[in-house]
Formats: C-alpha cells, structure tokens, sequence
C-alpha cells in the first residue's frame, strides 16, 4: 500500500535522499570489495538495493555519455585531492552517483583509479524516503 501512495518530493528532497542511499552503499562496497571484483557481493547488493553497480574505467568504451563526461572531469582534473562524489540526472527516471577510487603514492600524491558509479532508478530513491 506505502508504494502506491502519492508523495510529493522536491527536488532538493530527492537529491539529499539519493546521496544518502549512494553513500550508506558505497560505505559497505568499500569496506567489503573496494576492487569492486566481488561479483557475487555486487550481485546481491544490486538485487537489495534495486540500483546496478559499475566500476567505470577511463579505458571503458561501453560507457554512456553523462559517464565518459564524468571519467573525463575525473581524469583531467589537477586537484585530485578536492574530487568527491557526484549525483548526476540520467534520462527521466534515473541518477548516476559517481565516487572516485584513488590510489595514494609513497610520495602523497593521488592518482585516479576508477570510479565507484550506482546506476539508480529514483523509484527507489522515492521508496527510501520515509514520511
């Protein structure tokens, strides 16, 4: 019943909802596989959390637009260390949360790796907001 009743979400609600439902999944990616190789744990996670987990590479060529665009902002930036997560809008009825994946040298210097994205239909995201 909860799920056929109307809410009304602003947009800003569905942002802030969306970024907590990536964060607290990334949090255990991160903690479980953050090589992102376990494809047994992302299955199960995916299936759970009704979202479909990649690990986007810059060498990728199965990438969509909005991700190449992201890899790209990725890969060029010079302050490695000031690049966070990110929600992007895809179509109508889905987001992108991207994270990057660092790798820190012995010098201190950080080097992009991959990055962590959920695709995620915002039916969830409406779902996981609670009145």
């Amino acid at each position: 019943m909860e799920s056929k009743s109307l809410k009304k979400i602003s947009d800003a609600e569905l942002t802030e909802a969306a970024l907590t439902y990536s964060r607290s999944l990334t949090k255990i990616i991160e903690k479980r596989d953050k090589s992102l190789t376990n494809r047994r744990l992302l299955d199960s996670l995916e299936k759970s959390y009704g979202v479909q987990i990649l690990s986007m590479q810059p060498s990728d060529s199965l990438l969509r637009g909005v991700e190449r665009k992201i890899i790209e902002a990725y890969t060029s930036g010079s302050d490695l260390a000031g690049i966070g997560d990110n929600l992007q809008k895809m179509g109508q009825d889905s987001l992108l949360y991207t994270k990057p994946l660092m790798i820190e040298h012995p010098d201190g210097s950080l080097e992009f790796q991959k990055a962590l994205a959920l695709r995620i239909p915002k039916k969830m995201i409406i779902l996981s907001i609670k009145e």
